[in-house]
């Protein structure tokens, strides 16, 4: 497992960068949540930052 670096996008508009769970299988853990502040947002959508890293997710897995 590592952690690669993704931009997620909340449901009040605003984008974080965070680093989001890879495992060896090529599963990405997504978080149906994040911090924006000190509020907390619902995710709607999560985008690899590097083209590299995108070549190793087979498949994503959103998790609480």
């Amino acid at each position: 497992m590592r952690k690669i670096p993704c931009e997620l996008t909340l449901g009040n508009g605003g984008d974080v960068i965070v680093m989001v769970e890879l495992d060896d299988d090529g599963t990405l853990r997504i978080p149906r949540h994040a911090l924006y502040g000190s509020f907390q947002e619902g995710v709607l959508a999560c985008k690899v930052m590097r083209p590299e890293d995108q070549a190793c997710v087979q498949r994503e897995s959103w998790v609480d």
